[in-house]
């Protein structure tokens, strides 16, 4: 090994897609004591290698692959992390997939990829036991991310092997691409297939049968055991177990938690038409776990037989933000064509949540003749299934206006006028998930001071809001005034920069495990000493890394924010009628918490000290 700390095969693998040469670099102690390793690790790279004046989709751009110490060494802990400078926001851009295919690149020999330059002709990059090879990849051009794999695994003869795609978005350079690997896990956000697309590099293959080694493998096998048991005792455990993430659609309806037209209504009357309990009902359906060489107690991956002609015999069932911004979102009330919208985004490689926000927009413009028929080629009504699942194709090949709804919201709006920018919902360039301002006010917290824009994964508060406290760190009861619920924010971002840097599923931790358990299996893998404090404080020093690489590429304060919609327009009926999210008050309180510049949005130099970071401020 490389390197004194376990967890890790201690080497990095650099391809410059340019020149077609490959060589490998060690891992950086110290980078692991400071950053953890994956999305952490990879934000310290980037921070080097990128400028303000990088454009993201030419070749001086890069784009990182990224594994933690938990990935393949530890159940429920799956995620890898794609950062790069961001086509759809210009700042980080990061996304985490879950699935085997980080698990396989760490057994490859390799604990990430970093990816330079851009290829002349399409290529794909195979990592086999431990030799990387750049092949041609022109008969893939074109061809969808399932069709991709199979071609693959049979040209490899190896059915074993993980592979991480494009689709035609990804290839089209679609700002709100996806890479999605065989087992149908997306790196969704950020757009960071198009970057792949922007090199040429169709794929990533991954196959290997290295483990790496451990600090203290007896006790991690207790812990490992405790910790798979912990989801069936838990009601959040339990919950996911049965339904996956789409049953928690039916709650968040009745409490108000779900965009409805665009986020103009507070109720919708097909919603029970598709919820995961509703759709498990209506067809046969199993729980897996995300990835074959996944193991996880929750199986929170559904699927369901649907029986349509040309299908799989299993297709994957929506999870709730795909419910949520297709569904409810779009006014679209039928089970089935929302798996046949969250089939072809996967085969496509479309990030659900930035089309769904995209399509809204473009129908709130149609009803208010801001598009019209000419435009489009056809109707674009709420709740018509069939017209979204001819924008998913237009967006993705950029074919006529789907060319402009292909740079995404923000980019949009300002192309069809500014009468058209009040209702594009997106912070930073970012389009909003699932989960609702108004109703979960730090949530909408999360959302504007997230480093990747608008995000509920960087920091999952409505869980808090909701009653999934963190004792732990003194979160004992639901937060109810402005000062504790961005003091939950900032521990949850906080949390939540550690998780992504370590590889761990959230799914397998908040409500499931408390955080002294996390500490006590960091230090099983690792051999670093660490306690729950040192978690919270290690995911502090990876969120002011990420907000300084952000201020460096030139986010300016303002951007921190809301749509206006949000702070400015209650809603007449539902659950949070009259409600307002009240952005203003909360991040006041929040740049005092965070020690930032209410004027440059800067961190003071104490704090950075405070923290050990290794970058300067600029």
């Amino acid at each position: 090994m490389f390197l004194m700390i376990f967890g890790f095969n201690g080497k990095l693998l650099d391809v410059d897609l340019s020149s077609g040469k490959v060589r490998v670099s060690e891992l950086r102690e110290d980078w692991c004591r400071l950053y953890v390793g994956g999305s952490g690790y990879a934000t310290r790279l980037l921070y080097d290698l990128v400028s303000r004046e990088t454009e993201p989709l030419s070749p001086s751009n890069v784009l990182i692959v990224m594994t933690g110490p938990f990935v393949d060494v530890f159940p429920i802990s799956p995620k890898t992390a794609f950062v790069t400078k961001s086509p759809l926001t210009g700042y980080l851009g990061k996304s985490m997939v879950g699935g085997s295919f980080g698990a396989m690149l760490k057994r490859a020999g390799f604990d990430g990829v970093v990816l330079r330059g851009a290829s002349e002709k399409p290529v794909y990059l195979a990592v086999i036991e431990g030799v990387p090879e750049i092949r041609d990849a022109s008969h893939l051009w074109g061809k969808d991310v399932l069709e991709t794999s199979k071609i693959i695994k049979n040209e490899l003869s190896n059915q074993k092997a993980k592979i991480a795609a494009i689709g035609p978005a990804g290839e089209n350079l679609v700002r709100i691409a996806a890479v999605v690997t065989d087992e149908r896990r997306a790196a969704g956000r950020t757009g960071v297939g198009a970057v792949m697309g922007s090199k040429k590099l169709k794929a990533i293959v991954a196959y290997g049968t290295r483990r790496v080694q451990v600090y203290d493998r007896v006790k991690l096998v207790g812990l490992m055991r405790e910790h798979l048991a912990a989801p069936l005792n838990s009601p959040r455990g339990i919950g996911l177990r049965s339904y996956g993430t789409s049953g928690g659609l039916i709650s968040y309806a009745l409490d108000g938690n779900v965009p409805i037209k665009n986020w103009t209504k507070g109720v919708f009357d097909k919603t029970d038409n598709i919820t995961g309990q509703t759709l498990q009902k209506v067809y046969k359906s199993r729980g897996v776990a995300c990835g074959s060489d996944v193991v996880c107690s929750i199986q929170c991956h559904k699927e369901l037989q649907v029986g349509r002609a040309g299908w799989d015999e299993w297709e994957k069932c929506p999870e709730f933000e795909t419910l949520a911004l297709m569904g409810t979102n779009l006014m679209i009330g039928d089970g089935e064509t929302l798996v046949a919208i969250n089939r072809l985004c996967d085969r496509l490689g479309l990030d659900t949540i930035s089309a769904g926000g995209v399509i809204a927009w473009a129908m709130e413009a149609y009803e208010k003749r801001l598009l019209n028929t000419e435009d489009l080629g056809f109707e674009l009504k709420w709740g018509d299934g069939a017209a979204v699942l001819r924008l998913l194709e237009m967006i993705a090949y950029r074919r006529g206006l789907g060319g402009v709804l292909a740079e995404g919201v923000e980019r949009a709006s300002k192309k069809i006028g500014p009468e058209t920018e009040g209702f594009a919902m997106h912070v930073k360039g970012l389009e909003l998930p699932a989960h609702h301002p108004r109703r979960f006010h730090s949530i909408g917290l999360a959302y504007a001071t997230s480093n990747i824009g608008a995000s509920h994964l960087q920091g999952m508060t409505m869980l808090v809001e909701r009653g999934l406290l963190l004792p732990e760190y003194g979160v004992s009861e639901i937060p109810r005034d402005t000062e504790s619920k961005v003091r939950v924010t900032v521990i949850h971002q906080n949390l939540c920069a550690f998780l992504d840097s370590a590889g761990l599923c959230k799914f397998g931790v908040f409500g499931i495990v408390d955080f002294s358990k996390i500490a006590e299996e960091y230090t099983a893998i690792t051999g670093i000493e660490t306690t729950k404090e040192d978690v919270l404080e290690t995911g502090e020093r990876i969120w002011y890394l990420e907000r300084l690489l952000n201020l460096k590429l030139g986010l300016r304060v303002e951007e921190d924010t809301l749509p206006k919609r949000f702070v400015e327009e209650p809603l007449d009926e539902g659950p949070v009628k009259g409600v307002t999210c009240p952005i203003n008050q909360l991040l006041k309180l929040f740049y005092q918490y965070r020690d930032l510049d209410p004027q440059s949005g800067y961190p003071s130099k104490n704090r950075i000290s405070r923290l050990g970071l290794d970058v300067m401020l600029d």
